[in-house]
C-alpha cells in the first residue's frame, strides 16, 4: 500500500509540476496537439510500398479519435476505412500511384486556374465558379503556400515566411475616401468587427518580423474579405507583435482591430479600393484631364475677362466703384446695428422678465414711531457692534425672506445684528439699509465703511415684540431673489453693450462719411453698398423670450 500511494502521489507531483510551469491555455494546446508532418511524411513512404497502412494512437491523439480521424484524411489525402479505438487504418486511394492520372489532374487543375484568372473581372460568371471563388480555400490556394503544422481549425493559414522575400515595384493601396462615409469606424463598427474577427480562422501565418513579405498577399485578399488575420507563430523568441503591427499598418493602409500575442486583425477600411475599381478611378481621371485639354486647345478666340479692355468698359459703363475698404466699413456698419437692434430687444426682454419676478414682491412701510437715541447713547451702541464677531452677509441676493428671518433670529439672544454687504455702491447699500428698516423694524444706528465691506448695525428697540411668523410673506424667496439679480445684472450689462455700440456707429458713419467726401462717390452707389453688405448670421444670439421669461417655482426652497 504504501508503494502504490508512493507512485500516486509521485506521478501527482510530475502533474503539478507542469500545471505550475506551463500556462492552462498552453497546456490544453499541448494535450490537444495534432499530426506532425514527419508522421505525415512516413505515412506516404510506406504508401510506396502498401496501399493500407494500420496506425495505433497513444498519448493525447487516442483521447480524440474523431478529431484525430479528420486529421489525417487532411493531412495525408487518404481514406480511414476502418478504425476500432486507438488503431486507425488508412487507404492511400485508387489513383495514388498512377502518374498518369497525376498528370491529367495537374493538367485540369491548370486549366481551371487560368480560366478563373481570365474570368476575374467579367460579369457572366457561371454560378459554379462564384462559388468556387468564395470558398476561402480555393482563395487561400491562390495567396501561397499552407502552413503544414497548423494544428488548429480549418482552413490551414498561409505560410508568410514562404512568400517571396521582396516584392519588386510594391505600393501600398491607391485609396479615396466616399462621400459621405467616415474615414475611422465608429465604436459599434469597432465592437462589431471584432466580435467577427474572434470567431474566425487566421488567413496567415507569420514567424518573422518582416512584413513586406506578405504585404501584398494582405492586400489581395482584401479584395473578398474585409478583415485579415494574422496568427503569431508559436515557440519564436524575440518576435515584437506591436513592431509588426505599426509596419504593416504603414505598408497596407489598415486599419488596425486588435492585437495580442497570438494575432493580429487588420480592416481594410472604409477608403480601400480595389484594384481593378483603382485603375478604372485612374483611366477615367486621364481621359478627364485629355477632354479638358482638348477643349482648351480648341478655344482660340482672344478672351477678353481679366482685361484692361474690360475694365475700361466698365468704368465708361458704371463709373467709379467703391472700393474695397468702404464696402468692409458698410458691412460693418450694418452688423453693428443688426447687433444694437438685437441687444435693445434683449433688454427689453429683461425688464418684462425682472417686471414678472418682481410682481411676487409687496414692500412694507417704514415705520412712524421710531426710538430716538442722544448721540452717547448711540456712539457707544455702534462701537459693540462694530466689534461683534457674529454677522450676516448679504450678498447677490439681497434681501429676501431668509434676511429677515436670520435678524429676527439674532435679536432672540442679542439687542443688535451686525450685516456686511459686500459688492455695493453707497447708494445700493443705502437703498438696501432703507428696506432693511421697514422690513424688520429694527433701528439704524450706523453704517460704515470696513475691510469686509459695509457695516450695517441695526437695533431691536426697548419694545421689540418677536413677530409670529419670523419669515415674512411679502418678500421674495431665495430662488426669486437670485432671479433678481441675474435679471438686473443682465439688464445692466445690455444697457453698457448698447452704449458701446452706439459710439462704434457713430464713429464708423462719420469715417464713411469723410471717405465719401473723398472718393467722390455719390450718394446712390454708397446707399447701394451699404444696403448689399454682408449679411451675419445672428441666428446664434437671438434666444427666445422663453430664456428670460422663466418660471420660478416658489413652493420648495433651499433652506
Amino acid at each position: 500500500m504504501e508503494s502504490v500511494s508512493a507512485a500516486v502521489s509521485k506521478s501527482r507531483k510530475h502533474v503539478d509540476l507542469a500545471e505550475r510551469a506551463i500556462p492552462q491555455h498552453e497546456l490544453r494546446r499541448l494535450r490537444k496537439i495534432a499530426l506532425r508532418m514527419a508522421l505525415v511524411d512516413s505515412i506516404h513512404e510506406k504508401w510506396r510500398e502498401d496501399e493500407v497502412v494500420k496506425l495505433k494512437f497513444e498519448g493525447p491523439q487516442s483521447l480524440n479519435m474523431k478529431r484525430t480521424h479528420e486529421t489525417l484524411e487532411s493531412r495525408t489525402g487518404g481514406f480511414v476505412i476502418w478504425r476500432s479505438g486507438s488503431s486507425v487504418v488508412l487507404y492511400r486511394g485508387m489513383a495514388h500511384t498512377l502518374p498518369c492520372v497525376q498528370s491529367y489532374n495537374k493538367k485540369i487543375q491548370t486549366s481551371v486556374n487560368s480560366l478563373k484568372n481570365e474570368d476575374t473581372a467579367s460579369d457572366d460568371l457561371s454560378k459554379e465558379k462564384r462559388m468556387d471563388m468564395n470558398d476561402p480555400n480555393s482563395l487561400l490556394d491562390e495567396l501561397g503556400p499552407r502552413f503544414k503544422d497548423w494544428s488548429g481549425c480549418e482552413p490551414v493559414p498561409i505560410d508568410a515566411d514562404l512568400l517571396p522575400s521582396e516584392v519588386p515595384g510594391y505600393k501600398p493601396p491607391f485609396r479615396l475616401l466616399p462621400y459621405g462615409v467616415r474615414h475611422c469606424l465608429r465604436n459599434k463598427e469597432m465592437t462589431r468587427f471584432r466580435r467577427l474577427a474572434r470567431t474566425m480562422p487566421p488567413h496567415f501565418a507569420l514567424e518573422t518580423e518582416s512584413c513586406k513579405v506578405f504585404a501584398e498577399a494582405m492586400v489581395k485578399l482584401w479584395e473578398s474579405s474585409a478583415i485579415a488575420k494574422i496568427a503569431i507563430k508559436r515557440g519564436v523568441l524575440n518576435t515584437c507583435n506591436d513592431r509588426m503591427a505599426e509596419e504593416l499598418k504603414n505598408l497596407t493602409g489598415g486599419t488596425l482591430l486588435s492585437r495580442n500575442k497570438d494575432y493580429i486583425v487588420f480592416y481594410r477600411g472604409n477608403d480601400f479600393l480595389p484594384p481593378v475599381v483603382a485603375n478604372e478611378e485612374d483611366q477615367a481621371r486621364q481621359r478627364a484631364s485629355a477632354a479638358i485639354e482638348s477643349k482648351l486647345k480648341a478655344s482660340k478666340s482672344p478672351l477678353v475677362a481679366g482685361t484692361l479692355t474690360e475694365t475700361l468698359a466698365a468704368t465708361s459703363r458704371w463709373g467709379n466703384e467703391i472700393n474695397e475698404s468702404l464696402n468692409k466699413h458698410a458691412a460693418l456698419l450694418k452688423y453693428l446695428e443688426k447687433k444694437l437692434a438685437l441687444a435693445k430687444g434683449k433688454v427689453k426682454r429683461a425688464e418684462k422678465a425682472l417686471a414678472k419676478v418682481q410682481e411676487n414682491l409687496r414692500p412694507a412701510d417704514l415705520p412712524v414711531d421710531l426710538e430716538k437715541r442722544s448721540d452717547e447713547e448711540r456712539s457707544l451702541i455702534c462701537k459693540i457692534g462694530l466689534s461683534m464677531k457674529p454677522f450676516l452677509l448679504i450678498g447677490r441676493r439681497g434681501i429676501f425672506y431668509g434676511t429677515v428671518e436670520n435678524m429676527h433670529l439674532h435679536w432672540k439672544y442679542r439687542e443688535l445684528v451686525k450685516l456686511i454687504v459686500m459688492g455695493k455702491t453707497f447708494a445700493q447699500v443705502k437703498h438696501l439699509v432703507v428696506s432693511l428698516e421697514a422690513e424688520s423694524g429694527g433701528v439704524l444706528l450706523s453704517l460704515d465703511k470696513t475691510m469686509k465691506g459695509y457695516a450695517i448695525i441695526v437695533y431691536r428697540g426697548k419694545n421689540y415684540q418677536r413677530p409670529h411668523a419670523v419669515r415674512p410673506r411679502n418678500l421674495l424667496t431665495r430662488r426669486q431673489a437670485l432671479a433678481r439679480s441675474i435679471e438686473l445684472q443682465r439688464r445692466e450689462a445690455l444697457k453698457h453693450h448698447i452704449s458701446d455700440l452706439q459710439e462704434r456707429i457713430e464713429l464708423l458713419k462719420y469715417e464713411l462719411e469723410d471717405m465719401r467726401v473723398n472718393n467722390q462717390i455719390d450718394e446712390e452707389k454708397l446707399s447701394r453698398s451699404f444696403n448689399a453688405g454682408a449679411t451675419i448670421d445672428d441666428t446664434s444670439e437671438d434666444e427666445g423670450e422663453e430664456a428670460y421669461l422663466k418660471v420660478y417655482d416658489s413652493g420648495v426652497e433651499d433652506t
